[in-house]
């Protein structure tokens, strides 16, 4: 009688983890890395709102309905202050056949900065320890 009740345990246990999991994998999920060398303050990433972010640290993994890709590359909205400077997402792709919404998985990415042909310093992001500029 006691070892049914753990075997039925067992199994109950088991289809809440396997839902769960499979709930959960519909969505997607991202982390972003501060790899720009200042503090970040009032971050925005598409629509949710960060705030501070320090050099090197990391935000927990937050969920969103959907995120902009432009080929697989992450090109999401982006806004932040840096050294009393409001920044902009770094508009590195004019062209815009390639892009799409991803709404399910989970990603790391890093908070970079560059110039845009303006030579205005804009914020971009880049998966985890990548590059896609050749001057990263």
């Amino acid at each position: 009688m006691k070892r049914r009740k753990i075997i039925i345990g067992i199994s109950v246990t088991t289809v809440i983890l396997l839902v769960t999991f499979f709930i959960v994998k519909k969505d997607f999920y991202a982390k972003f890395y501060n790899k720009t060398g200042h503090v970040i303050d009032s971050l925005v990433i598409g629509t949710t709102y960060f705030g501070h972010l320090s050099i090197d640290d990391s935000t927990y993994y937050i969920r969103f309905r959907k995120f902009l890709f432009d080929g697989s590359e992450p090109y999401e909205k982006l806004s932040g202050i840096l050294q009393n400077k409001h920044l902009h997402q770094l508009y590195w792709s004019w062209c815009g056949t390639d892009r799409k919404f991803i709404s399910k998985g989970s990603y790391i990415f890093d908070i970079k900065t560059g110039v845009d042909d303006k030579g205005i310093l804009c914020l971009y992001l880049v998966k985890h320890n990548g590059r896609i500029f050749s001057w990263q």
